[in-house]
């Protein structure tokens, strides 16, 4: 049973969000309320404070107590649409408090950074990045380390900036990250793809395209793949590296959800390269998404030419993530709040992909094809000829199921494998059995 400060908190929080008190900044009085609720002023001050803790309500010294300008209405999430089509996971209230702690830890530590020194982010946290990396068997040195805001800024620069191979041709492959694709074409570089499927890459495919190919890097999500949910196994990891080596071709490895590998033993094909050609990214934002932060990690001999067009990208974006996201995450990597939250969602994440294998079986009946569930949010759905994927789609959709239309995730045409992409990002166990349940009806109906 909850205590009157509380029920006396939860009404005026309400009559805030619900803007019910028109025109006025300045709430009730202490006395006012303590004689509308039949109690003592000091529990109407006890649930003023609670509402000074969450920043709904500030106080003025011999005035009383007014709400905080432009509150925000928690963002509503409708429970009856089964949302497979996102790769960002809901916030969720769970580690509040976690994150409220270092927060406010964060901003009393960035009171005297300056943002001028720190273009490749602060000291502070590059310094505890190197051991971090190394858990991962990412071995580097702090000088070698950029904090960004997300593997998009860093591979905006990469795309952009000039390579010591002298090259130009940037090989992708296909299908992979969408926002990279788009970014691609408007900027219009030069792009050549190489077909991925659920086994991996073709290496002699890969081998004769950097032999012959002008190839300036490489990219490839090699784990937890998006839109396709697998890992590359160890022998292809230690190949891609070696060829990298023999015909000069730098890796660009996106390891954007590296921290909740669900594979006991897994080095990067950074692990296996020759520091001369490997290029590292790390993304933090799928599991802290309260922030955007990210990593680069460079060879040495390339981080003058990077640090130039970072300097340069200011003119038109801004690389850097914010002083108070990089003091939160070195609180949080310092007090192994974020080896907590990772255990949490490693664990969550298993509970989903084992519920999604459960029900693959089922579609093979209707001659679909799922790709992945083995890391990662993300798996593919191949669809036969006969469905055409925009209607299967809009009838999902009906049904209050969302899905992400697989031509997204390819340069055009000639590479495109009809299908559509599902993430478990944002569903429940029982989301996921009766999205799957919803999808066997309408292929069952497109059969008949």
């Amino acid at each position: 049973m909850r205590e009157l400060y509380q029920i006396i908190m939860s009404e005026i929080e309400e009559n805030i969000i619900q803007r019910n008190y028109k025109g006025k900044k300045k709430l009730p009085s202490v006395r006012t309320l303590s004689e509308k609720y039949k109690c003592s002023q000091g529990t109407v001050v006890k649930a003023y404070e609670s509402l000074k803790a969450k920043h709904m309500v500030y106080s003025v010294p011999q005035s009383g107590y007014y709400i905080v300008g432009n509150i925000l209405k928690n963002e509503e999430v409708d429970h009856s649409v089964i949302d497979f089509s996102t790769g960002n996971p809901l916030i969720g209230d769970r580690h509040n408090p976690d994150l409220k702690h270092c927060l406010d830890r964060a901003v009393d530590i960035s009171n005297n950074y300056s943002i001028r020194r720190h273009l490749a982010g602060t000291e502070s946290l590059r310094s505890i990045m190197v051991k971090y990396l190394a858990n991962f068997q990412v071995f580097t040195a702090m000088s070698r380390i950029f904090i960004n805001l997300g593997v998009q800024q860093a591979l905006s620069i990469l795309t952009q900036m000039p390579f010591p191979n002298g090259k130009e041709v940037i090989l992708i492959e296909q299908p992979t990250y969408r926002f990279f694709i788009n970014f691609l074409k408007y900027w219009g570089a030069n792009v050549k793809g190489i077909k991925r499927s659920g086994d991996g890459i073709d290496l002699n495919e890969l081998e004769n395209i950097f032999k012959k190919e002008n190839i300036k890097f490489f990219y490839t999500v090699p784990r937890n793949h998006n839109p396709l949910g697998t890992s590359y196994n160890v022998i292809q990891r230690k190949q891609i590296a070696a060829l990298a080596t023999k015909y000069d071709v730098y890796i660009v490895e996106d390891d954007y959800f590296g921290d909740i590998s669900l594979e006991e033993r897994y080095d990067p094909i950074y692990a296996y390269g020759d520091n001369v050609h490997h290029i590292y990214l790390k993304s933090f934002s799928k599991i802290i998404p309260w922030f955007r932060i990210g990593l680069a990690v460079l060879p040495l001999h390339l981080v003058p030419i990077f640090e130039e067009h970072t300097l340069y990208s200011y003119y038109h974006s801004y690389f850097s993530a914010s002083l108070v996201s990089q003091a939160t995450l070195e609180i949080y990597i310092r007090s192994r709040l974020l080896e907590k939250y990772v255990a949490s969602i490693r664990k969550e994440l298993s509970e989903r992909l084992a519920c999604l294998r459960s029900n693959i079986n089922q579609l093979e009946k209707y001659d679909v094809l799922c790709i992945g569930g083995e890391s990662g949010f993300y798996s593919y759905l191949k669809l036969p000829n006969h469905i055409n994927e925009n209607r299967f789609i809009a009838d999902l959709q009906k049904q209050h199921v969302l899905v992400t239309a697989g031509a997204l995730y390819y340069l055009d045409q000639s590479y495109y494998e009809k299908g559509v992409r599902i993430s478990v990002s944002r569903t429940s166990h029982s989301d996921v059995q009766k999205g799957f349940e919803i999808i066997c009806k309408i292929l069952n109906n497109y059969a008949k």
